[in-house]
Order: structure tokens, then sequence, then C-alpha cells
């Protein structure tokens, strides 16, 4: 490892037996308690349980670590011990760190905490680091054998001057600073810290973001804690979240919340947003209709390209999924589509009819879900039109929503959203 040699490890800490200094086992040890620092956190006790009860044992009460044999000795009796609980300052490194999501701050990365290391120092037992290894995995299953055997990379050892525990300071310290780093975050890494504090540090979080980077963060939580955070926000807050949401977005959560709340979050949307809102849920969730979003760009046939590039950079369209544009004719009928690039690379005195492409696939509203991801597969498409009998445009599937139905669960949370 990178750490000093002679370096404990959290998980072999974990589980020791506890013998008081008369001779009688005490209980279990299930967490260390350090007092947080930027630089190197001083262990300052240790939880142990004993039956339904927790007591804390200070450092100073411990007289010998004891790892090979499987125990720790104390200098007291158990009758000196006291409660398990924290001090402001500390925090319990089981409970908060151990396989929580750090930032490296040398190169600004995420890595999950496999383990946290330690080491004596000056007669004290301090953090010095947290181990992402896979090896540090293996240690904790207890394939110690294993673990010397895994190849560590150069970054499995962060230093704890370089970590930075934001789901700790959003759990216990300093909100102001840990929101400041926050907004400069990506709203999926964001998604992750969120998605590792409580419901009151989640609360907090999301009601210190504006609404568009609360939204974008929504729409990458999971579908579970998404429901419950909108939930949780006031209703006029929640109103302007939802509002800032993808449509389809938005639609699948109405659907997920107690009705009551979800007509109140409805009927505080524009007119125009409530009855788009309404139209999306009314599809069954695993048709196109259901996949669905209504944010995407249109023009009238005959559009001069230089007009249309006009039209897109005076406008500013809000939609995500500008990778497409769909040409209408003069009865709002489906009568092509064109790539942002034909757009920005034609002629601007070409018409748009010129260069669009008139043979579209497209799905209709009721199509099945996995119909729509099969076609979109087959065709290289980024998106795909909903249609109705007479060729109006419903909507646009957009890849990501339609991948998010085919693939299995475990790739689901790694795709990035096309359209952001």
């Amino acid at each position: 490892m990178d750490a000093e040699p002679g370096s404990l490890a959290l998980s072999e800490l974990e589980s020791l037996q506890v013998v008081d200094g008369a001779g009688a086992e005490v209980g279990e040890l299930v967490d260390v308690v350090a007092e947080f620092s930027a630089e190197a956190p001083l262990v300052s006790a240790f939880f142990i349980a004993r039956g339904d009860e927790q007591l804390c044992a200070s450092w100073d009460q411990v007289a010998e670590v004891d790892v090979d044999g499987g125990r720790m000795l104390l200098n007291c009796t158990s009758d000196a011990l006291g409660g398990a609980s924290l001090r402001g300052g500390e925090i319990a490194l089981v409970d908060a760190v151990l396989d929580k999501q750090v930032v490296n701050m040398r190169d600004r990365s995420f890595v999950r905490v496999q383990d946290v290391i330690l080491d004596v120092r000056d007669d004290q037992l301090v953090v010095v680091g947290v181990d992402a290894s896979h090896g540090a995995l293996a240690r904790r299953f207890g394939l110690g054998f294993l673990a010397r055997r895994l190849p560590r990379r150069s970054g499995d050892f962060v230093p704890w001057g370089d970590v930075n525990a934001i789901s700790l300071r959003l759990s216990r310290l300093n909100f102001v600073e840990a929101f400041a780093e926050l907004a400069e975050l990506h709203p999926a890494d964001i998604a992750d810290v969120v998605g590792q504090v409580g419901t009151r540090e989640r609360a907090a979080v999301l009601g210190a973001l504006n609404a568009y980077l609360a939204a974008d963060t929504l729409q990458e939580m999971d579908e579970d804690l998404r429901v419950a955070a909108l939930a949780e926000m006031p209703v006029a807050r929640a109103a302007k979240v939802l509002e800032k949401l993808d449509a389809d977005v938005a639609a699948d959560l109405l659907a997920d919340l107690p009705e009551d709340l979800a007509e109140e979050l409805l009927n505080l949307q524009s007119d125009k947003r409530e009855r788009d809102l309404r139209g999306l849920a009314s599809h069954a969730e695993d048709t196109a209709g259901g996949l669905m979003t209504l944010e995407f760009v249109t023009l009238t046939a005959g559009t001069l390209a230089g007009d249309a590039l006009a039209w897109l950079r005076r406008e500013r369209p809000d939609e995500h999924a500008m990778s497409y544009v769909y040409v209408l004719d003069p009865g709002g009928r489906l009568a092509g589509v064109l790539s942002l690039r034909e757009l920005v690379l034609a002629d601007p005195a070409q018409e748009v009819d010129a260069i669009m492409e008139d043979d579209l696939v497209t799905v209709a509203v009721d199509t099945d879900e996995e119909e729509v991801g099969r076609l979109m597969i087959k065709y290289n498409l980024l998106a795909v039109p909903v249609v109705d009998d007479e060729r109006r445009l419903l909507g646009i599937v957009t890849l990501d929503d339609a991948l998010d139905v085919i693939l299995p669960d475990d790739w689901k949370r790694r795709l990035p959203r096309l359209f952001r």
C-alpha cells in the first residue's frame, strides 16, 4: 500500500472482541469514532455492542489492540464505560465513511471507500487515508490471501488530506462550504452525494440548489429516491423544480406521487405544461407514448436554412434533443427530418425541404417500448418521432429512454443522458 508500514485497516478493528481490565468480556467493537479534521483525524473512542445497548470506550481506556488475537483489551472495567454517542465534530468511521463515495481532490474523481486506514503516531491513533482498492474489499470479506494478490492502482490509496468527504460535512458539519462545492459538480455526482445522506440533509441540499440544477440532479437519481425527494420539498418549490424537469420524467414522477400531491403540483403548472403532463400521463407506461418527451424542435416546410439557424440562435429553445430538427407541412403533419449538422452545413438559401430526409422511421403512440428500442438500434437513431394516424407529431422517444427500457438494470446506472 501507499500507506505507511504498520498501518491498521478499519475492517481489521470491526468485530474485535472487547475485554475489560478484569478479564471479563464486554462485547463486540462495532465502530471507531474520530474527531473530524482536514488533516489526520484523531481516533477518540470506540463503540461496543453489548446485547441491545452500545457502550463507548475512549482511546485512553484502551490498553492493547490485538488484531491477530481478535480482541481489544481495556485498562478499566465495563462499569467505567459510558453510553455510545457522538459529540459535536466527531464522526463514526464505519457508519459515516465506509462504503461512501468521497472526492479525491488530486484528480477530482469520486472513489468508493472500501476501507479506512489508521496508524499510531505519538501514542495516538489517527486516520491517514482511505483505501478504494479491490484488495480492501476482499480483505473485508475475509479473503486476505486474495487481497495480497490483487493488483493495486495508483489512486487506490487516498491520503486523508486529499479526501473531500462532502457527504460527511452535509451530515455533520459545514453546510455552507459543502453547498459551494456541490454547485461545482456534475448533477450525476451531486445525485451520488445526495444518495449517501439522510432525509434532512437531502432536503437541505436540493433546497439550496437553483431549480434548474435541482431538476437535473433529480433526473440523475434513482427512481424511488427521486420521488421521495420531490415529495419532501415544500409544494411551491416542488412545483418550480417539476417545471424544469424533462416532460417525460415529470409525468413519470407525478404518476408515482400520492394523487392529492400530484394534483396540487399540476395545478401550479402553466396551462400548457399542465395539459402536456396530463397528456403524457394518459399513455400506458410500457408504450412509445409513455416513453416520449415533448421537447423537440420543429420547422415549417419552405423555411430557408439560413432563416432556420437565425431563429434557433434568437429563440434559443430549451429542448435538449436538438440533434434532429423536424419539418412539418402546412397542415402540421410530419414531412421530414434533418440533423442539426446538416442544417449548419447547408447553403443558407436552401429550403429545408431540399435537405431533409422524408423517408422516416416513426412509431405510433401505442407501440410497445421494446419494439421502439429495437427499431432505434436497428436504424441507429438518436430519437424516433411518435405520430398519430394523421401523421401529426406527438412527441419523440430519445435513445437514452429507449435503452433504459431494454438494458439490464446494472447497465442502466451507467447510462449517460445523451441530450443533456
